[in-house]
């Protein structure tokens, strides 16, 4: 028979099991296609996939997806892409979910049609920078899991980590260059695109980014250096003007992707691990 005073002594552990049992998964499966990390999440009851997209400075749906989530499109704004520009639409705030995680705030709808060329499966919008504030995410490519930690890990490649233009960027040197800030992008399934500026050859950007668009100009083979990892014959993207001011490229998922890659966005910093073995399934 439980008697009060061994009902009271089951509160704490009946406190964990409900904690336990009720918190947020903190591991998000993906799936990775064609150099891009997607995820399965959810609007209320409906499924959409989006891309893990870094080097996107605002969340975004497709138009089409706005649509089928009856979802009404407002007054219309500039977006950048990579050499690519596109119309936003604005939209009431929704705030997809995976796993039981909130992804963060979409507010805007971008026609991404030619986005569909750049992946075989269907992209319904991308998660951008926003996801990755106030979070440790590790980002496991070999198992297909984003992780949220409680903490920093304890080893692995440091880099400081800055905001420009609403996205982190990284210092990356390219053929024992002295390093410059470049977009940390996992929207961009290339390995490395390089700014070597020609004169007057930048132009303005306007507010919300997107770096999933992606076009190459002229390529070559570089070394790139990640503070003390050295990663030679890289294929590279030159550009001769600034896809985005004060940002010296992108670094993609062809090079993200060899690593298990870890963001402090509290504090500040950016790990690159050895990457994990896929476990047996």
């Amino acid at each position: 028979m439980l008697t009060v005073s061994s009902v009271r002594s089951l509160l704490p552990v009946l406190a964990l099991l409900l904690f336990i049992f009720s918190a947020p998964a903190r591991d998000i499966p993906f799936e990775f296609v064609d150099g891009y990390i997607l995820v399965h999440a959810r609007v209320d009851a409906q499924p959409v996939t989006l891309v893990l997209d870094s080097g996107a400075s605002a969340s975004i749906l497709s138009v089409e997806a706005a649509r089928r989530l009856h979802l009404a499109l407002g007054p219309a704004q500039p977006v950048d892409g990579v050499e690519a520009d596109a119309t936003a639409f604005e939209i009431e705030p929704i705030s997809p979910k995976a796993e039981g995680v909130a992804l963060g705030k979409v507010g805007l709808a971008v026609d991404l049609r030619n986005a569909a060329q750049l992946c075989s499966k269907h992209v319904d919008g991308l998660i951008g920078a926003d996801f990755f504030k106030g979070r440790v995410t590790r980002i496991d490519y070999a198992n297909r899991l984003l992780r949220l930690l409680d903490e920093s890990p304890a080893g692995g490649e440091c880099l400081p980590l800055r905001l420009r233009n609403g996205v982190y960027c990284l210092p990356v040197s390219v053929n024992g260059s002295k390093p410059r800030w470049t977009r940390l992008d996992t929207g961009c399934n290339d390995a490395l695109h390089w700014v070597v500026p020609r004169m007057a050859a930048t132009r303005e950007r306007r507010g919300v980014s997107i770096g999933f668009i992606t076009d190459t100009e002229d390529e070559t083979l570089v070394t790139v250096g990640l503070g003390r990892l050295t990663l030679p014959h890289v294929e590279t993207a030159l550009h001769g003007r600034a896809i985005f001011p004060g940002e010296a490229g992108l670094l993609g998922s062809e090079v993200l992707a060899q690593y298990e890659v870890t963001i402090d966005a509290p504090a500040g910093r950016i790990y690159f691990a050895p990457a994990a073995a896929v476990p047996n399934r």
